[in-house]
């Protein structure tokens, strides 16, 4: 059973108004949830905004063509803005009013995150090691029609999530997060390598698209090594557990599902010192930071 059918199966089956996870044995899971959650959402939302103003003032104005980034953003965004209503309806009131909205919005951190990760690394691989294809494949049309299909995925994913189809939810959760842990690690260390050969023209410094990949291909590989393999290596090992079911849901899989959370709200952030746009917002120049 992946994450959100847990998050979904969390409550009484007699009471919506008093979950099962709220018996003093099962309470620390969904406590650790609730507490990571709030300060999560409040921070991933004004920092979502803030990189969505940023990525659309650097699209208007021609300086750069992140398409992926501001797909992936406006995802952390929405997921970010059900969080919270959802946390604190299912703990102050004690009811599960909202819980099916809260499991369809996190297909987008489960699912569309990191199938729009991996996007990212496969750009910045070709960027740097294959810059000729890179530059038959960079046009925006085609990074859009790859975005439409993962929000069609995504989408999949969350109504299958809402409704509990078990086997197909798990195909659909473990494949791409599998892809993005392969292909996150293949592309930053096939980047690495190549940064490591000399330079032909004899230059020590780094050519600043070299320097962007290796940024953004750096920042992906410590949100999926730290927020998402561990939920990978939990989804794997759940069955194994000599827990009931709902122990399970309770205490492994609801607190397992704070990594892709945290995600969501740190890498905004790391999204915008990377693009520095701390000096856009005090009126610096670029060249001034």
């Amino acid at each position: 059973m992946t994450t959100t059918q847990s998050l979904a199966t969390a409550v009484s089956y007699n009471d919506t108004k008093s979950p099962d996870c709220f018996s003093p044995s099962l309470l620390v899971g969904p406590l650790l949830w609730g507490v990571f959650s709030v300060p999560c959402a409040c921070v991933g939302v004004p920092a979502g905004v803030w990189l969505l103003c940023v990525l659309v003032q650097r699209q208007r104005s021609g300086l750069a063509n992140d398409v992926y980034t501001l797909h992936v953003t406006v995802m952390d965004v929405i997921f970010n803005s059900t969080v919270l209503p959802g946390t604190l309806i299912y703990f102050l009131c004690g009811n599960s009013t909202l819980l099916p909205f809260t499991v369809f919005f996190y297909s987008l951190n489960l699912c569309g995150r990191p199938l729009v990760m991996v996007c990212i690394c496969v750009d910045c691989y070709l960027a740097v090691l294959h810059p000729i294809t890179y530059m038959k494949t960079r046009q925006h049309r085609y990074k859009q029609v790859l975005c439409a299909a993962i929000w069609v995925l995504t989408i999949c994913f969350g109504v299958l999530s809402v409704h509990k189809i078990g086997l197909i939810v798990r195909m659909l959760y473990l494949i791409p997060n599998t892809l993005v842990a392969v292909v996150t690690v293949f592309c930053d260390l096939a980047i690495l390598r190549a940064l490591r050969k000399p330079d032909p023209s004899g230059r020590g410094s780094i050519h600043p698209q070299k320097q962007r990949a290796v940024l953004a291909v750096t920042n992906s590989f410590v949100v999926t090594v730290l927020f998402y393999l561990p939920l990978l290596v939990v989804e794997g090992l759940a069955p194994l557990m000599p827990l009931s079911q709902l122990e399970v849901q309770c205490l492994v899989h609801v607190p397992a599902s704070i990594g892709p959370l945290l995600g969501s709200a740190i890498m905004p952030l790391l999204h915008l010192v990377h693009l520095k746009s701390w000096c856009t917002l005090c009126g610096h120049g670029g060249g001034q930071c």
